[in-house]
């Protein structure tokens, strides 16, 4: 299936890790040390590596090691259960996710199968944009029928609800609109409209983690996808993002607006269900809640209604 770095000195946790993986089919090697797991990095070019952050292992600075040396391999952080905020710590040294302990291995294992599809889907979308190239010799107009990315977010999200609810696991979910759209860029020509929107979406995609998916969706407006990911981390990635719409260089001001909306599991019984729909709704309402504002503001639906 694929090869998988555990840097991990506690031999009951990186064995725990190890019978997880291998029990669906991954080949995994175990690292004791900072050093000797960027080793094993340098030499395999694992598909996955998974780290420990505690006061014997310092899971963090491997992972900055990892994405100056080689950005492309994902990173899963480990935390004590008494951090309090695990996800603002991996997402300010670029791991893609984190989990918390006791781990549990439906958890460990789901989190792996992710972070594989989405790299295998965006591999199989860059072949098909290079394909579609090659075969017309220049890229493919905005919003010209249905977008590749688009078909993989919606079968990816419909599939990760469901994990979620299953496996307890947050999932947040943006909605992003340039404010004054049909002004900012709708008077715009074709190549400028285009040429402003495909900056809009590199600097969208260049402020996520590769595990993040961000797809142009109806008339100026993003799909934000963020697995693994609870309010609090959320919040940290929207913001992130309404700051670098407006380092757009194509058009003068530029702002967004932004619906957010997150589901995240509990025990408790009788919670209510969530669907990719529900999310779709509940973000498109928020974001209009931000638009009526004003814009240039995030709007967060409400969480988790019981």
């Amino acid at each position: 299936m694929a090869f998988i770095v555990v840097a991990e000195p506690s031999a009951p946790v990186s064995g725990a890790l190890r019978r997880f993986l291998e029990s669906v089919g991954h080949e995994v090697t175990v690292a004791v040390e900072v050093q000797e797991a960027l080793a094993r990095v340098r030499e395999l070019a694992p598909a996955v590596v998974i780290a420990s952050c505690t006061e014997s292992f310092d899971g963090e600075a491997l992972c900055r090691q990892v994405k100056e040396e080689a950005p492309g391999v994902p990173v899963i952080l480990l935390y004590l259960p008494e951090e309090e905020q695990p996800e603002a710590l991996a997402a300010a040294v670029g791991a893609e996710a984190c989990l918390v302990g006791p781990l549990k291995r439906a958890t460990v294992v789901s989190c792996v199968s992710l972070l594989l599809q989405v790299a295998s889907a965006r591999e199989a979308m860059a072949r098909l944009r290079a394909e579609t190239h090659m075969q017309t010799g220049r890229r493919e107009p905005t919003g010209a029928g249905p977008s590749p990315d688009l078909e993989f977010l919606k079968r990816l999200l419909f599939m990760e609800v469901k994990r979620s609810r299953r496996y307890r696991y947050p999932i947040s979910f943006l909605l992003l609109e340039p404010d004054r759209f049909s002004e900012q860029l709708g008077s715009l020509g074709p190549v400028e409209r285009t040429s402003a929107m495909a900056e809009l979406l590199r600097r969208l995609t260049e402020a996520l983690r590769d595990i993040d998916l961000a797809v142009p969706f109806a008339e100026g407006r993003f799909i934000i996808f963020l697995p693994h990911t609870p309010y609090e981390g959320a919040m940290v990635v929207a913001e992130r993002l309404r700051q670098r719409v407006k380092e757009v260089e194509a058009v003068e001001g530029l702002t967004a607006s932004l619906g957010l909306a997150v589901f995240e599991p509990s025990a408790a019984k009788g919670q209510a269900q969530v669907s990719f729909g529900s999310l779709m709704k509940e973000a498109g309402e928020a974001l209009r809640r931000a638009q009526a504002e004003g814009g240039d503001r995030i709007e967060v639906a409400p969480r988790n209604p019981q």
